[in-house]
C-alpha cells in the first residue's frame, strides 16, 4: 500500500479531520499495514502499550477477563476508530483484549510515533479527546443497559450497533459469535433471535440475521 492510498484511508478517522493533504501524507510515512484473521486477539489484557491500532476495515470487540475465566464485552469496534491509545497514554498496562469478529485490516503506530503526532498536531489532540469522552459515555450506558435491559433488549441493541458494519443491515455472524459479544449462553441468544424474529423485528438465515 503506497503512501496515497494510506491518506485516504486515514481520512476515515476522526482524529484526522482538520489535517491537511500534505499533513496527513507526513503521517502516513510512519504507520504500518497489517491484515487480521477472525478471532485474533492483537491485544493482550494487562500487556505492554507499545502500540495503536487504528481499524479501517472490518470488526472487532473489545472485552475483560474476569477471576472466574469468564470474559465480559465492553464494546464492538468498527472502522474509523482507534484501538489501544489510552494505555499508551497513560503508559499503563492494558484494561482490555481485543479480539477481532471477522478479518480486519488495521493500521499499526508505535507509542513513540503516536506521542509525537500528538504533540505535533494539536487539532489530533483535541479529536482524541473528543474520542475518548464519547467512548466514555457509550460505556457508561452499556454499563447501566447490562444492569437495567432485559436479554431481549440487550440483544436487538447489540444488532443495532452490529448493523452499521454490515451491508444492507444484514450481519454476517453466527448465534455463537453474537452470544460472545453480547454476554450470553449460545442457546440463550439462539432463544432471544427466535423471539425476536417472531415479533417480526429481524429475519433469520444461516449465519445472517437482517434487522427489519
Amino acid at each position: 500500500m503506497n503512501d496515497q492510498e494510506k491518506v485516504k484511508k486515514l481520512k476515515a478517522f476522526g482524529i484526522f479531520n482538520e489535517l491537511s493533504e500534505k499533513e496527513l501524507l507526513s503521517v502516513s510515512k510512519f504507520i504500518h499495514h497489517k491484515i487480521l484473521p477472525p478471532k485474533t486477539i492483537f491485544i493482550s489484557q494487562d500487556s505492554k502499550p507499545d502500540v495503536i491500532y487504528l481499524l479501517y476495515k472490518g470488526l472487532a470487540r473489545a472485552f475483560r477477563d474476569t477471576d472466574e475465566g469468564k470474559d465480559i464485552s465492553l464494546s464492538v469496534i468498527g472502522q474509523g476508530e482507534i484501538i489501544g491509545e489510552m494505555g499508551v497514554i497513560e503508559d499503563l498496562p492494558r484494561s482490555a483484549s481485543v479480539e477481532t469478529i471477522k478479518e480486519t485490516e488495521v493500521f499499526l503506530l508505535t507509542k513513540e510515533n503516536f506521542i509525537n503526532l500528538l504533540k505535533t498536531h494539536p487539532k489530533a489532540s483535541i479529536n482524541l479527546l473528543k474520542s475518548l469522552s464519547k467512548r466514555l459515555r457509550n460505556l457508561t450506558e452499556r454499563v447501566e443497559g447490562v444492569v437495567a435491559k432485559s436479554m431481549e433488549d440487550r440483544t436487538l441493541e447489540a444488532l443495532q450497533i452490529l448493523s452499521k458494519f454490515f451491508l444492507k443491515k444484514e450481519i454476517l455472524l453466527s448465534h455463537e459469535e453474537l452470544a460472545t459479544i453480547v454476554g450470553a449462553t449460545r442457546a440463550r441468544v439462539t432463544e432471544v433471535l427466535d423471539n425476536l424474529k417472531n415479533k417480526g423485528k429481524i429475519e433469520l438465515h444461516h449465519r445472517k440475521i437482517k434487522l427489519l
